[in-house]
């Protein structure tokens, strides 16, 4: 698989509703092969099957957590509301970068050194939207309105891990780029990137609205352990394989469906593991709605919805082993 492409897609700029820059990359690299947008932005790549009959679709959100600019303050300072599911302790100290109008500006989430703190530091209570991020002598250049993510880098820390941003879900992109690539469909396949799956799964909504599919597969990212938590608290584990889910707080799978995806691991010799019931949501909570026979398969990440999440490449492989083969023989 092409590593570099993991490092490309994860730096790239992608908020919900802000994901232009993901799709020009994924059209640029995917020359050739058909594709169109939905009336909502979705990006949607064909494939033709071997057979007629039938209608598959693998989705993978390229959006990621992020901000908008609500309000400048005196100074250098400017206010942030967030876009998706953070986590208030995570913002403090780290680097923002912001598209405006002439480009992208960077700033930091002011912070507290402590040899000015009196009665402790910025208090655990205090919102995102609270908080003062400092863009120097760019302030003139900020707007509100304008997008933001919390801007970071890409490590290979070994042989088979690798730790960066964004991949909830730019690993499962990076998945359904490889399918568009190299997979034989059996039956017409679409391999769709939906869009502001973060903020309430509005593309794959939108996407089920006018689209009905026979099988939908939906490619994530999904929490892995923590040494904060107990064995049984755990919703998935690094290094264990593709996670397959039973249930979330979005949708509940039909049990012939993970069941026969669990055998198709087996029969292929893929470690796999099930995701923990009831915890997160995904695109198929929209999809199956009007494509009942959905399923999701995720690739385990430490540490998601943060600047440094981690994941290791035999998941990722693995995943796309399993995910392949349901493209090319599917279990409906």
């Amino acid at each position: 698989m092409d590593w570099k492409l993991l490092e490309e897609l994860s730096a790239l700029f992608g908020p919900s509703g802000y994901e232009d820059e993901v799709k020009d990359f994924l059209i640029s690299r995917l020359k050739g092969f058909a594709y169109e947008e939905d009336h909502f932005g979705n990006l949607i790549f064909h494939r033709e099957g071997e057979k007629k009959g039938r209608r598959i679709a693998v989705v993978s959100h390229i959006d990621e957590i992020g901000f908008i600019v609500h309000y400048k303050g005196p100074g250098t300072f400017v206010k942030l509301t967030p876009i998706g599911g953070w986590d208030k302790r995570i913002p403090i100290s780290t680097r923002v970068k912001i598209k405006t109008d002439s480009g992208y500006v960077f700033g930091v989430f002011a912070s507290i050194p402590p040899h000015l703190k009196r009665n402790g530091s910025i208090s655990e209570d205090v919102d995102i939207t609270d908080m003062w991020v400092d863009v120097g002598e760019n302030y003139e250049r900020v707007n509100v309105g304008d997008p933001a993510v919390i801007d970071c880098c890409f490590f290979r820390i070994s042989e088979n891990q690798f730790m960066g941003k964004a991949f909830d879900d730019r690993v499962g992109s990076f998945i359904n780029y490889h399918l568009i690539r190299n997979s034989s469909p059996l039956y017409e396949t679409h391999f769709i990137f939906s869009l502001q799956e973060e903020a309430g799964l509005r593309g794959a909504t939108a996407l089920s609205m006018e689209r009905r599919y026979d099988f939908v597969i939906v490619l994530e990212c999904t929490s892995a352990d923590s040494p904060y938590l107990p064995e049984d608290k755990q919703s998935s584990f690094l290094g264990k394989g593709p996670v397959i889910t039973i249930a979330d707080r979005s949708v509940i799978i039909k049990q012939r469906i993970w069941k026969a995806i669990a055998g198709r691991a087996e029969s292929l010799n893929i470690p796999y593991q099930f995701k923990r019931p009831l915890i997160g949501g995904t695109d198929a909570g929209a999809i199956y709605r009007t494509s009942p026979n959905v399923a999701v398969v995720s690739v385990p990440a430490r540490y998601i919805h943060t600047p440094l999440q981690i994941v290791d490449r035999r998941d990722i492989e693995s995943t796309y082993k399993l995910v392949k083969s349901l493209v090319e023989e599917p279990i409906i």
